[in-house]
């Protein structure tokens, strides 16, 4: 149902900031360039994001850990990835965005998360209504893909995004072991 999916502009803003990082051998990033200096920047600095990011998965490997700090135009953004992957081409990725759109991303996030607030808890699309985070959630059969899209803080947006499981209880349990309210109290 394509009710969930974030309008044009936000999944735009989303894939502005694709992160690019110096990688060792093993496919993880020990540091990443920025596009800009973090002293000159409206958002936290990437690196101050990534510690947010989950370590290790169970049954995973840690595939590449990302992340910038840039500016795009008028908007500020600054992200931290860190991807995870498990044979039968099943991978579980992070992303944790600030950003000076936050507020527009903030409030689409919150009207998917309303519009799907009567949908019962066991439907794969429930919204997700946590202390420190609302979201909503969304699943491709089709391409096996889910992804749960949160707002924490009134300010980041962390997406979790699974490949190859059926349904959406790998993002949510993804999702449920973040840091969330560490991160909410960030400024």
């Amino acid at each position: 149902m394509r009710d969930n999916f974030l309008p044009g502009l936000t999944l735009l803003l989303l894939a502005l900031a694709p992160g690019v990082g110096c990688t060792k051998a093993e496919g993880t990033s020990d540091e990443v360039t920025a596009s800009i200096p973090a002293a000159s920047a409206p958002c936290v600095y990437f690196k101050t994001l990534a510690p947010f990011l989950p370590e290790e998965l169970e049954g995973f490997t840690v595939a590449r850990t990302q992340g910038s700090t840039g500016k795009y135009g008028e908007v500020s953004v600054s992200e931290a990835e860190r991807l995870f992957t498990r044979g039968e081409g099943r991978e579980v990725k992070v992303r944790i965005v600030d950003t000076t759109m936050g507020q527009k991303i903030g409030q689409a996030i919150r009207d998917a998360a309303e519009r799907a607030k009567d949908r019962p808890a066991s439907d794969p699309a429930a919204p997700i209504h946590w202390k420190d985070a609302v979201g909503f959630v969304r699943y491709d059969a089709e391409e096996a893909l889910a992804e749960a899209n949160l707002l924490v803080g009134e300010r980041f947006v962390v997406a979790v995004t699974s490949r190859g499981f059926p349904g959406t209880v790998e993002v949510r349990r993804v999702a449920r072991g973040i840091d969330l309210a560490g991160l909410a109290r960030l400024q």
